[in-house]
């Protein structure tokens, strides 16, 4: 069965590639038709790790969902230092849907949205600090996760983000003014977090 879940999210990580060159083309006008096999790999191991840790439930379904939103935002927020309002729209109705199934309250949903969303707005009012699409994003990603799991991913996110790029100075792969995106690093500290803590 793992071999079957890994086929399917290499398939799923395939449509995933399509998906961002789409939306790489309605953001700078470039056609791109490659295959970023590493997008396609990304989603296999991680519908995968999804597997062997809640089996065929709803949750899998759930996490399978949450990943490939946050997949595709994090290669386009790499590629272009974006994350498209249309993305943080499809995870708030997503998220949103998956309170019929009983995994998560209405009110904790909203409760993580409503987290997520004003954490984020406190700190982008540093200067330079963060962008509305990071705020959306969480407001979107808050109603998958819950208020509990959605600050786990906020602190996991900016530990990952600062060991990171204390990395990347010190190797000099970026400069102190360089702008690295924040949408990886929630992405994966969403991803950790409904991991971890589910």
């Amino acid at each position: 069965m793992t071999i079957i879940i890994f086929l399917i999210g290499l398939l799923i990580g395939f449509l995933l590639n399509l998906a961002s060159n789409r939306i790489y083309y309605h953001i700078s006008g470039e056609k791109i038709k490659s295959i970023n096999f590493f997008i396609v790999t990304v989603s296999a191991v991680l519908f995968l790790i999804l597997f062997i840790k809640f089996g065929l439930d709803k949750l899998f379904i759930k996490g399978v969902v949450m990943s490939a939103i946050l997949i595709v935002v994090s290669f386009v927020d790499l590629r272009y230092e974006i994350i498209p309002d249309r993305l943080c729209i499809i995870a708030l109705i997503c998220g949103l849907f998956f309170v019929f199934s009983g995994d998560i309250s209405f009110i904790k949903s909203l409760s993580g949205m409503l987290t997520g969303g004003i954490i984020l707005f406190l700190l982008a009012l540093i200067p330079g600090a963060l962008g509305g699409g990071d705020i959306k994003l969480m407001f979107g990603i808050g109603a998958f996760l819950g208020t509990y799991k959605v600050l786990w991913a906020i602190f996991i996110a900016f530990a990952l983000s600062a060991v990171i790029s204390i990395f990347l100075l010190l190797f000099k792969v970026k400069g102190a003014k360089d702008y690295i995106p924040f949408g990886p690093f929630l992405a994966l500290g969403s991803f950790l977090s409904f991991l971890i803590f589910t």
